[in-house]
């Protein structure tokens, strides 16, 4: 297990103690805060003209959050404007009451459960999706799962910049991927197909505690030929099991804006549920919307765009909430 000690039930990797150290290792400013409903990491940058601001993605209250405590929350933290990405409608909604602004509706996320057996997960997908699977099980790919090295260089990496650049999406960048690699070696675990001595597709998650959280996907034209990303996800599921991991966060899964993508993750047997919206509060002169633009990049949730596990995907322009 490679969990740092997270607790039994999964937490989005956003509020994981391997995205903590993973960038308090690359020098961003993220702390642990015990707040009135639960401990959040906390995220904060100090900006010019506006000060101190903070960003918290995806907390997961332990006790509902009352209108007085969230009221005050940006001065508990001591902050002159804090970004919200709820984690739950209900949590959007109690935020709304708290007098915070809507800056981003709320987006579905997909979440492959791990419960039960394989013949479980294979009762949960999608007949087609099932097809597409046995399709891949008899193209003679050899698939291999190893722990990512940490090297920002990887060649994984080139080929999803070459590919974010073809498919207009962002996903996390390479530096933070590479130190949750080395703040937690062994965490983040990398699935590849080949086909004699050729690397046709690959798929790369980070274990954090009882969940897994899908990173980065890739495929080259005869991967998806032989359908190796479905094969890719099978053998995840079972090794991240293996693991530890109870459910794999499988990102945006937004139908209106990439249905080829939704269908995929939909088949798998994935779970679809809405996240809260992204909420800001500030005082009257902080510009929140051209601030929560300038904070892209410091969360994971806050990524312009989600990587498309699925080669026949359509683009996906999802603005802010992510996995």
């Amino acid at each position: 297990m490679f969990d740092l000690g997270i607790p039994e039930s999964p937490l989005p990797l956003q509020q994981s103690p391997l995205y903590h150290a993973a960038l308090t290792r690359i020098g961003a400013e993220a702390a642990f805060v015990s707040l009135p409903f639960g401990p959040a990491l906390v995220l904060t940058r100090t900006l010019p003209l506006l000060g101190r601001v903070a960003l918290i993605s995806r907390p997961v209250w332990d006790d509902p959050p009352s209108l007085p405590a969230l009221a005050g929350l940006r001065h508990s933290l001591k902050a002159r404007a804090l970004i919200t990405n709820a984690e739950t409608p209900g949590d959007g909604a109690a935020l709304a009451r708290a007098g915070f602004l809507r800056l981003a509706a709320p987006r579905p996320v997909a979440e492959l459960p791990l419960s039960g057996c394989p013949e479980d997960w294979l009762a949960r997908m999608g007949g087609k999706w099932r097809n597409r699977l046995r399709h891949g099980q008899r193209q003679g790919l050899a698939v291999s799962e190893a722990a990512l090295p940490p090297d920002p260089q990887h060649w994984l990496f080139h080929k999803d910049a070459a590919q974010q650049a073809t498919r207009s999406y962002a996903g996390l960048p390479p530096k933070l991927i590479t130190a949750m690699a080395v703040a937690a070696p062994g965490a983040l675990r990398l699935f590849t197909a080949r086909r004699g001595a050729r690397t046709v597709a690959a798929m790369l998650f980070a274990l954090h505690g009882r969940g897994a959280t899908y990173l980065i996907g890739w495929s080259g034209a005869e991967g998806r030929a032989a359908s190796a990303h479905s094969l890719l996800i099978w053998q995840a599921m079972g090794a991240l099991a293996t693991h530890g991991a109870i459910r794999i966060d499988l990102g945006l899964c937004d139908g209106r804006r990439s249905p080829g993508l939704a269908r995929f993750k939909r088949g798998s047997g994935a779970v679809v549920r809405d996240l809260g919206g992204t909420w800001g509060a500030g005082g009257p002169t902080v510009p929140l919307h051209a601030l929560l633009r300038r904070l892209r990049g410091l969360s994971g949730s806050a990524r312009a765009r989600t990587a498309p596990i699925h080669p026949g995907a359509a683009r996906c322009t999802g603005r802010v909430e992510g996995s």
